[in-house]
C-alpha cells in the first residue's frame, strides 16, 4: 500500500519534509478539527514500558559484529481492539469516533503494527502526532491487503493517535488488532550526530549523473517496525511492472514477517555532500514473500502494490551470467542514512562469502576496498551494478569503511538464478515467468514509455475442420499509462494467425487497439488443439511488454455408424465426433420438426475420439417411429448437427 502523508496544523521542523505532489484536504484533518470533540486529555491511552538504552547499546553492539540488520526499534507486543481499548464518542455528524492515544515518552518515533486490519467502505482510520502537527497517515479500504496486516511509517512523536471514523451501522465490520508497538530508540535517518561515514558520495552528486536510472531503482526499508536494510525494485523478462523487490536473506525478512514491510523511496539529500535533509514522505507498505535461498543471500519480495506513479521508481536490470565485472558501482543507504553511490574502478573477484580466495564456492563477488565511497550497516541487501550498469548481485556483508581498504562480499545473482532448485528458492520462475532463457534485462522506467494490455485473458476459439471458427478474432486494448508516447510491435508464432497492426504509437493518455485473428491457413488445419502467442513489445524502455496466449480447438464433423439404424442387430447407433482440446459438451436427439426427442445428457469429452450412443428411444423410453431424426452436439455454445435415419 502506498502511504499517504498529509500535514495538519504546523509545518514539519524536523527533518521530514513532505513531498511535491501532496494534497491537503478534509480525509487528511483529524475529527478535533472539523468537530467539538473530546480534548486528548480525556482519551484513552496505552502507556509503552520505559526502554532501557544502556542495554539495547551493548545488544547493538553485539548485533553489529554479527552481522545482523540495523536495528532502530524495539517492538511492544499489544493486543488492542476498538472493543478493549480507546475512546468511542457520537460525532454531530452521526458518525462514531474512536480514538487511542499512544505513548513512549522520550522515544525518539513509533510505528504501529496492526495484524488485522479490514474496515468497512467510507471508514478511514488516521495515524497522527497528538501535539506538535506533523504528517497525517491515512488508511481505508483501498490499503486492506490479501495478508490482512498493514504497519505504519515511523512518526516522528513518543505520542502518537490512532482515530477511526466509520458509520454506526458498519462498526461490526471492523476487524482491527493492534498488535505492535515499534519504540523508535535511535534515529531513522536524520540524527546529525549518528550520521554514515564522511566518505558516503550523496547520489545527487555529479559523480551519480550515469546512473540516475539505477539510483531510481533503490529504497531503504523497514521489517517489523525494528530493522532496517536496503533494497531494490528489479525487473522481469515479461516487463509487466510487477513490483518485485530484492533485497538480502540475512535481513530476515521470512513469510510471516512480509507484510510488515515499509520501503522508502527518494531518501536522499537535496544537495550534494549534505549528507542529511531526506524526505521519508515516499513511502509503502505490506508484501509477499516469493523466494528466499541463504547460500546466496538473497530474498525476492512482491510488493502489495506498484509503487505510486509519483515516487518515480524504476526496476533495475540485471545480468544472471557468470562473467565477472570489470567494475563495478554499489547504490546503498548507509546506516539507514540518505542514498549513496560508491564506486569500484577495478575488477571483482569470485571467491566464497568471507573470504579471499577465488573462486571458493563461486557464490560471491569481492569486492576489494572502494575506490570511492564505502558501504555501511543499512547497506545490506543493496544491489551491486557491473560496468553495463547490470545488477549483477546484493550486499551480504564485509567490514568495509571510511577509514580503511577492506572488503565487500555481494551475493551473485548468478547463484540466485538457479538457487535452490525450486520456486521458493530461485529467482528463475519469477524474474523469467515465460521461460524465455534471457541472459539480461534492462532498466525500465514504468512511468516513461509504458502502457497497460487489456483484457488479460487469452484468445480461445474453436470449430470444425475446415471452419467456420468462433470467435474469429479478439481485440486488444493498450492503454498508456506513462508520461511519454508509447512505441509497440505486435506478432504472433504462427501463421494460422494474423495480427494488426503490426506496430504503432500511443499517445500520452490514449489507447490503441491490437487485433489477433485466423488467418486463411487455419482452414487446412487437420482435428486437433493448437496453442499458439501473441507478443506485444514495449519499443522503448518502459513497461507493458506481455504476451497472450491463444488456443485453437479443430473437431471433425460427428458422424453416425449405424445409419440408418433399427433393424436387425443394428439397434443402437453412436454417434462419433473428434475434439481438439477437453471439454463438457452436451447432445439431444429432436425430430424433423424440431421437437424434443431425448436429452443425452452431458459428458466430459476428452481429446480424441468420443461418441454418444442412441437406442431409438425417447425422454419416455418408448420406441420411436421409423423415420428421420437430427442428433445435435453442444460444443462451448457452438452446434452441430447430424441427421440419423430410424428404420424399423
Amino acid at each position: 500500500m502506498n502511504n499517504r502523508f498529509y500535514t495538519s496544523g504546523l509545518a514539519l521542523f524536523l527533518f521530514l519534509t513532505l513531498s511535491a505532489g501532496m494534497v491537503l484536504g478534509a480525509d487528511a484533518e483529524p475529527a478535533s478539527s472539523r468537530w467539538s470533540v473530546r480534548p486528548l486529555s480525556e482519551v484513552a491511552r496505552h502507556l509503552a514500558p520505559e526502554l532501557d538504552r544502556d542495554a539495547l547499546a551493548g545488544e547493538d553492539m553485539d548485533r553489529r559484529e554479527q552481522g545482523l540488520p540495523y536495528r532502530f526499534a524495539i517492538p511492544e507486543e499489544v493486543s488492542l481492539t476498538p472493543d478493549v481499548a480507546g475512546t468511542w464518542e457520537t460525532l454531530p455528524s452521526g458518525r462514531s469516533l474512536w480514538r487511542l492515544r499512544i505513548n513512549s515518552p522520550d522515544v525518539l518515533s513509533l510505528n504501529l503494527g496492526f495484524t488485522r486490519f479490514w474496515l468497512p467502505p467510507e471508514a478511514r482510520m488516521l495515524v497522527y502526532p497528538a501535539v506538535g502537527g506533523g504528517p497525517v497517515q491515512v488508511y481505508d479500504e483501498s490499503d486492506i491487503a490479501a495478508h490482512g496486516e498493514l504497519w505504519t511509517a515511523v512518526i516522528l512523536s513518543d505520542d502518537v493517535v490512532v482515530e477511526l471514523e466509520v458509520d454506526p451501522a458498519l462498526r461490526w465490520q471492523i476487524d482491527l488488532e493492534l498488535t505492535s508497538i515499534g519504540q523508535g530508540y535511535r534515529f531513522f535517518g536524520e540524527d546529525f550526530s549518528d550520521k554514515s561515514g564522511y566518505c558516503n558520495v550523496d547520489v545527487v552528486c555529479e559523480e551519480g549523473d550515469p546512473w540516475r536510472d539505477e539510483i531510481a531503482t533503490v529504497g531503504v526499508y523497514s521489517l517489523g517496525g525494528s530493522t532496517f536494510c536496503t533494497g531494490f525494485m528489479v525487473n522481469n523478462t515479461a516487463e509487466d511492472g510487477k513490483p518485485y523487490f530484492m533485497t538480502a536473506y540475512h535481513c530476515d525478512i521470512r513469510a510471516h514477517l512480509a507484510p510488515s514491510i515499509v520501503v522508502y523511496w527518494n531518501f536522499e539529500s537535496p544537495t550534494c555532500g549534505q549528507h542529511g535533509g531526506g524526505s521519508l514522505a515516499d513511502n509503502q507498505n505490506g508484501s509477499t514473500l516469493r523466494v528466499e535461498y541463504e547460500t546466496s543471500d538473497v530474498t525476492l519480495l512482491e510488493l502489495d502494490d506498484t509503487p505510486d506513479s509519483a515516487f518515480k521508481v524504476k526496476y533495475a536490470g540485471w545480468n544472471r551470467g557468470s562473467g565477472v565485472p570489470t567494475s563495478a558501482v554499489a547504490i546503498h543507504h548507509p546506516g539507514t542514512d540518505e542514498k549513496s553511490i560508491s564506486f569500484e574502478n577495478n575488477s571483482l573477484t569470485i571467491t566464497s562469502y568471507q573470504n579471499n580466495a577465488s573462486p571458493g564456492d563461486g557464490t560471491h563477488l569481492r569486492v576489494a576496498d572502494w575506490d570511492l565511497g564505502t558501504t555501511e550497516g543499512g547497506s545490506s541487501g543493496s544491489p551491486l551494478f557491473d560496468q553495463n550498469h547490470y545488477v549483477v548481485g546484493q550486499l551480504h556483508g564485509g567490514a568495509a569503511a571510511c577509514n580503511n581498504n577492506l572488503p565487500d562480499w555481494y551475493a551473485r545473482f548468478y547463484t540466485s538464478w538457479t538457487g535452490g532448485g525450486t520456486s521458493d528458492t530461485r529467482l528463475s520462475d519469477w524474474l523469467d515467468p515465460q521461460g524465455t532463457g534471457a541472459m539480461t534485462v534492462e532498466t525500465i522506467d514504468p512511468l516513461g514509455s509504458s502502457f497497460e494490455v487489456t483484457p488479460v485473458a487469452g484468445f480461445e476459439t474453436s470449430g470444425i475442420v475446415g471452419g467456420p471458427f468462433e470467435p474469429e478474432e479478439m481485440v486488444y486494448t493498450l492503454t498508456n499509462t506513462g508520461d511519454s508516447v508509447a512505441e509497440f510491435t505486435a506478432t504472433v508464432l504462427d501463421n494460422w494467425l494474423t495480427v494488426a497492426p503490426a506496430s504503432g504509437s500511443i499517445p500520452i493518455g490514449g489507447t490503441a487497439e491490437v487485433t489477433v485473428g485466423l488467418g486463411a491457413s487455419a482452414s487446412n488445419l487437420s482435428a486437433g488443439g493448437y496453442q499458439s502467442e501473441l507478443q506485444i513489445v514495449n519499443a522503448g524502455l518502459g513497461a507493458g511488454s506481455t504476451t497472450r496466449p491463444v488456443t485453437l480447438s479443430v473437431s471433425t464433423n460427428t458422424g453416425a455408424k449405424p445409419n440408418p439404424f433399427g433393424y436387425g442387430d443394428f439397434t443402437e447407433t453412436n454417434i462419433y465426433f473428434t475434439m481438439g482440446k477437453a471439454a463438457t459438451v452436451r447432445a439431444r436427439i429432436i425430430d424433423i420438426l424440431g421437437r424434443r426427442v431425448k436429452d443425452l445428457g452431458s459428458m466430459h469429452a476428452v481429446a480424441g475420439a468420443n461418441f454418444f450412443s442412441w437406442d431409438g428411444r425417447g425422454q419416455d423410453g418408448a420406441l420411436q417411429a421409423s423415420g428421420a431424426y437430427i442428433f445435435i452436439l453442444d460444443v462451448q455454445g457452438r452446434k452441430e448437427r447430424i441427421s440419423i435415419m430410424l428404420i424399423h
